[in-house]
C-alpha cells in the first residue's frame, strides 16, 4: 500500500513538474519581452497576415477591391507615418519599477493645449502609431507617441498587457502636464493600447477628457484563453491557472484582475468604441462586450471588411471622421 502511495505521489509531482514546465514556456513566448526588438521596427498585429502586393497582377494572386484599397491606404499611410518620425522629438521618463521609458512627441507653436496619446498594441512599437499621430497633429493636436515597457527602446523584461500600463501611461501624462499645465488630453489605443486605455480609464486620471480604444480584449485571462485555444489548441484549465499563479508572483499583476470591464465601470469621461468586424485575433464580440459595459456617454463604430487593427488602413476616411466626429459632439476642452 506505501509503495501504491509513492508511485501515486511520485506520478503528481511529475505531472506538477512537467504542467509548471509548460506555464513557465508559455510565459515566456507570450509575456517577455522580444530579444534584439531594437534592431528593427517590429511588425504590427495588423501585418500579422500577409500583407498583399497591389503591385502583383498575376491570377493566383487576384485579390478584392477592399483588399486592394487596404493594401494602398497602407503603403501610404505607413509612407506619411515615416515622414512625420523625422519631424519628432526624444521623450523619456524612469516610471515607478525604475525601468526607462522612451517615447516621440510633437508639439504646435500655436497656443493649444490638446494632446492625444496613441499607444500601440502587443508586441510592436511608436513606429505601428505613427500615421495615426500624424493625422492627429495635423488636426491640431500635440502628439505623444510611447513605446510601452518591454517593447521598442523602453526597458523591461516583460510585457505589460495593459495592466501594468495604465501607470506607465499615468506618469506619462505627468510628464504631459509639466510640459502644459492646462492640457486636455485624449487616450487613444489599438489591440492592447485599446485595452491600456480602457484599463487606464478606470483612474478618471486629471487633464484626461476622453478616450478612443480601438480592437481591446476584455480582459487578460480573456485573451489568454483565446491564444491558448487558438494557437496552442489546449483548454485554459490547468496551464493558464498555473500561468496566473506564476505571474502573479514574477510579473506582478493577475490575470483575472487585469480586467479592462472591471475598470470601465469606474470611467466618467467619453468613451469611443472601434472593432473590425472580421478581428479572429481580439473576437469582434468583445468589442460589443466592452462597449455593453461602459456606463458613460459612448459610441461604438464596427469597421466593415477590417480584420485585427487595420480597421483605420481599410478606410482611414470613415476611421478618422468617427473619431473626430466623436470629439466634437463628445468632448468638452473647456
Amino acid at each position: 500500500m506505501k509503495r501504491i502511495c509513492r508511485k501515486i505521489l511520485f506520478i503528481l509531482a511529475a505531472l506538477l513538474l512537467i504542467l509548471r514546465r509548460i506555464s513557465l514556456i508559455f510565459i515566456k513566448n507570450i509575456l517577455r519581452a522580444v530579444p534584439n526588438r531594437n534592431e528593427t521596427p517590429p511588425e504590427s498585429p495588423a501585418s500579422a497576415r500577409d500583407c498583399l502586393d497591389a503591385s502583383d497582377t498575376a491570377p493566383e494572386k487576384l485579390i478584392s477591391p477592399a483588399e486592394a484599397a487596404y493594401t494602398e491606404n497602407r503603403r501610404k499611410l505607413r509612407s506619411m507615418g515615416a515622414k512625420f518620425e523625422q519631424t519628432m522629438k526624444n521623450a523619456s521618463l524612469t516610471n515607478h519599477d525604475g525601468l526607462i521609458l522612451r517615447a516621440k512627441y510633437r508639439m504646435h507653436d500655436a497656443d493649444t493645449h490638446r494632446w492625444i496619446i496613441s499607444i500601440h498594441g502587443y508586441k510592436d512599437s511608436h513606429h505601428f502609431m505613427l500615421p495615426y499621430g500624424a493625422v492627429f497633429y495635423k488636426k491640431g493636436y500635440h502628439i505623444l507617441l510611447p513605446d510601452n515597457r518591454a517593447h521598442g527602446i523602453s526597458e523591461g523584461k516583460y510585457i505589460g498587457m495593459g495592466w501594468l500600463d495604465k501607470e506607465d501611461i499615468a506618469e506619462w501624462i505627468q510628464w504631459i502636464i509639466c510640459k502644459d499645465p492646462e492640457a486636455k488630453i485624449i487616450l487613444h489605443g489599438v489591440s492592447m493600447g485599446g485595452a491600456t486605455v480602457m484599463m487606464t480609464a478606470g483612474k478618471n486620471l486629471d487633464h484626461v477628457v476622453g478616450y478612443i480604444e480601438d480592437c481591446g480584449y476584455t480582459s487578460v485571462w480573456d485573451i489568454f484563453a483565446c491564444v491558448m485555444k487558438r494557437d496552442y489548441h489546449l483548454p485554459a484549465f490547468p496551464i493558464l491557472h498555473t500561468c496566473r499563479i506564476i505571474s502573479r508572483r514574477r510579473l506582478g499583476y493577475d490575470y483575472v484582475e487585469a480586467s479592462a470591464l472591471s475598470q470601465l465601470a469606474h470611467c466618467n469621461k467619453p468613451m469611443l468604441f472601434i472593432h473590425g468586424e472580421k478581428d479572429d485575433f481580439v473576437p469582434t464580440d468583445m468589442g460589443y462586450e466592452v462597449y455593453r459595459a461602459f456606463p458613460g456617454k459612448k459610441e461604438l463604430y464596427i469597421a466593415k471588411e477590417a480584420g485585427h487593427a487595420n480597421a483605420m488602413d481599410y478606410d482611414p476616411q470613415v476611421y478618422f471622421h468617427v473619431i473626430f466626429k466623436f470629439i466634437n459632439d463628445n468632448i468638452d476642452f473647456d
